[in-house]
């Protein structure tokens, strides 16, 4: 309750410079109303002390009491003003017994930083989200789509239309009416009408289908902020643009949500961008929910022929692509494909095939045929496993590293076939000596074992080994 004082002293933070109150200091009298009957402590005058901490506990009760709206504070303006005095100052008259000076009592800017305070709160709203996944389906590198099962919550600070009076223990219930408001459950009588809200519309930008599991939730969890939680379970299956396998079986690949709010974010609107910005969410709104206030993915989570960071999720805001103004919000789930049955089992016969394919070559030239035989044979063990393999492969229009691979030991496989009927019709047809072929044979060789290691070399050394390393770390 604010009372009314016939004087009161300014506190040092709140007062003018040149304010000062006027006195008699050879008399040690104070003159107020020409009234210098008023003895004084001393010569000089100091005025008590408001602390800071008293000033922020008077702030913060203020606020409390009166709220943080426009509307509040034209109330707030109103009730301070009917109560202090409308008079001000005249340091400059002297005080003395002959003349009576004209010392009027000061008009005292009761709470003057209240609007300052208030302003940068407005200035300074935001609506901060907090997103956690719960599963990941198959990921489809043909189509580049994933489905996805994910909660999204967003934190901010509402402005009812009726002024709550609801005890902070009394429980609330908000009910979702549309996408875009949530009223109270219960009628406020004193009111007379029901006590709603204004919900940012989100949108999930990259979503092909989606569908609600539930209803989503709305709670007001602090009373005196009117902080406000708006939480929903989505089941979606997200389309992925930038989605290639050029690397298979060692791609990289970042699953993206992409989330924002559309609607009424112009100048003036209700969510202007100018004044709502986009957030992360804070601990004190997670309220330690979870290990990481902004979101994660669960422990549960695994995807299908896939690696990934339990604790990888990545958020960045990007600006929108067509040119609003307006940013977005990217949560990037980064996942590497697990390539072990590559890695171990397939690479190695495919080595192991070409070195003995090389080795047939260093026979003798009486078993040229026998040799040329067994590479044949080879060349069509390598096209089993191609087709094999195929059937497991991304059909998609580019060439990916797994059929270059395969591609690259069959045509060695077909040269060193070449090669050895090239040295029989020299031997045969044009009258080379044995001794001299053989020299032919050894370069082919060394080439052919070169190539084999240059293409084990390269297979391997595409992989991206601190990724995958630092992931299956984790996984196992």
């Amino acid at each position: 309750m604010i009372r009314r004082s016939s004087f009161f002293w300014p506190s040092d933070s709140l007062r003018e410079p040149d304010e000062r109150i006027s006195a008699d200091e050879e008399s040690g009298r104070l003159c107020v109303d020409g009234n210098n009957n008023v003895e004084l402590p001393s010569k000089s005058v100091t005025p008590p002390q408001m602390d800071e901490k008293n000033d922020q506990t008077l702030l913060f009760n203020t606020q409390k009491e009166y709220g943080t709206s426009e509307k509040h504070q034209r109330q707030l303006k109103t009730r301070v003003m009917k109560f202090a005095p409308a008079a001000s100052v005249d340091s400059a008259a002297p005080c003395t017994r002959n003349k009576k000076p004209s010392c009027e009592i000061p008009q005292r800017k009761i709470f003057p930083d209240i609007p300052k305070e208030l302003n940068n709160i407005q200035r300074s709203e935001s609506i901060r989200f907090q997103v956690v996944v719960w599963y990941v389906g198959a990921v489809d590198v043909v189509l580049k789509c994933v489905p996805m099962r994910f909660r999204i919550t967003i934190f901010w600070h509402a402005d009812t239309n009726v002024d709550s009076r609801v005890d902070a223990d009394q429980s609330e219930i908000w009910i979702m009416q549309g996408r875009q408001k949530a009223y109270r459950n219960e009628f406020d009588r004193d009111a007379g009408v029901k006590e709603t809200v204004d919900v940012p519309p989100i949108s999930i930008m990259n979503a092909i289908t989606y569908d609600v599991d539930g209803s989503p939730e709305v709670t007001m969890l602090r009373k005196d902020t009117k902080l406000m939680r708006w939480s929903c379970m989505y089941n979606a299956t997200l389309s992925q643009e930038n989605m290639r396998v050029d690397m298979f079986p060692h791609d990289r690949h970042d699953l993206v949500i992409k989330i924002g709010i559309l609607a009424h974010r112009g100048p003036g609107h209700r969510w202007d961008r100018n004044e709502w910005m986009l957030n992360l969410a804070t601990n004190e709104d997670s309220q330690g929910s979870t290990r990481i206030p902004y979101g994660l993915a669960v422990d549960h989570v695994s995807v299908p022929d896939f690696l990934h960071d339990k604790d990888g999720l990545q958020f960045e805001f990007v600006p929108l692509s067509f040119g609003s103004g307006d940013k977005c919000l990217h949560v990037k789930l980064t996942v590497v494909r697990d390539s072990g049955q590559y890695d171990k089992n397939i690479m190695p016969t495919l080595a192991l095939l070409n070195i003995v394919a090389v080795s047939c070559i260093t026979r003798n030239f009486a078993s040229a045929t026998a040799s040329t035989e067994i590479m044949l044979g080879i060349a069509f063990v390598e096209i089993g496993i191609r087709l094999s393999i195929d059937s497991r492969l991304p059909s998609v229009g580019y060439q990916i590293k797994m059929q270059r691979t395969l591609n690259q030991c069959f045509w060695m496989l077909c040269v060193l076939v070449l090669e050895s009927n090239v040295v029989f019709f020299l031997v045969k047809k044009r009258g080379w000596e044995i001794e001299e072929t053989d020299y032919v044979d050894l370069l082919a060789a060394i080439g052919a074992l070169s190539f084999t290691v240059h293409i084990t070399w390269s297979y391997y050394r595409e992989k991206d080994r601190t990724t995958y390393d630092r992931i299956a770390a984790k996984v196992m």
